[in-house]
């Protein structure tokens, strides 16, 4: 693999790594609406720590009686 391969592979691993959170949250049920895409703004621009914040502090929905 040339140098520009490797820089190649590296850049896509990086974009990976970075994009990874974001679609973490996007899959995740513990939020709807306006509050999933503030965290998803939280996490684009501060990527896994915003992740980290979200899993920490966000709680998963409970089961309304009826």
């Amino acid at each position: 693999m040339t140098n520009s391969g490797a820089n190649l592979l590296l850049y896509i691993i990086l974009i990976v790594a970075y994009m990874a959170p974001i679609a973490l949250i996007l899959n995740s049920n513990k939020t709807k609406g306006q509050a999933k895409n503030i965290w998803l703004l939280v996490t684009l621009f501060t990527s896994w720590i915003g992740w980290l914040l979200y899993v920490t502090t966000v709680k998963k929905p409970t089961a309304k009686k009826k």
